[in-house]
């Protein structure tokens, strides 16, 4: 008889330390997705302060320049209940709040609210020309050729 596993496993997880920083030790180091993430906070925030026209040299820059991006490195690298990063789980909220890629091409004939649906409909007609004199019937009221023998 087999061995039977469990389904729901811990997947191995490789975590890379940065020991060393322009020749600089840092101790027992930095995970380098930590710093991976740390660099595109800042980047990202340090972009929109300066579109954003925020001047670099005044009383209160350090607090607006570090500490946002601080804030999301410190908070989005813990782990959550499940294991995952909580910068994921921000992720997948943003992914759901955003609007589907495919509509649903629905029946517009088989609408489910009450209010009308317009259908356009493209009729082409084409009118045909008869020479020669036309006659109105007096008993039908409706004009006729008259038709003339060549004989």
């Amino acid at each position: 008889m087999p061995m039977r596993l469990p389904t729901d496993t811990q997947h191995m997880r490789l975590r890379t330390r940065q020991f060393e920083l322009f020749n600089r030790s840092l101790g027992q180091g930095i995970e380098r997705r930590t710093m991976l993430i740390a660099a595109v906070a800042a980047g990202v925030w340090w972009l929109v302060l300066f579109i954003v026209g925020m001047p670099v040299l005044t009383r209160f820059s350090p607090l607006v320049y570090l500490v946002p991006p601080a804030f999301v490195v410190i908070n989005g690298t813990r782990q959550d209940e499940s294991g995952r990063m909580v910068l994921m789980g921000w992720y997948d909220w943003l992914l759901s709040r955003r609007p589907a890629r495919r509509r649903v091409i629905r029946n517009p004939l088989l609408s489910l609210d009450s209010s009308p649906t317009p259908l356009r409909l493209s009729v082409t007609t084409e009118l045909l020309h008869q020479p020669g004199p036309t006659e109105v019937s007096p008993s039908t009221g409706i004009a006729e050729h008259s038709r003339q023998d060549a004989a």
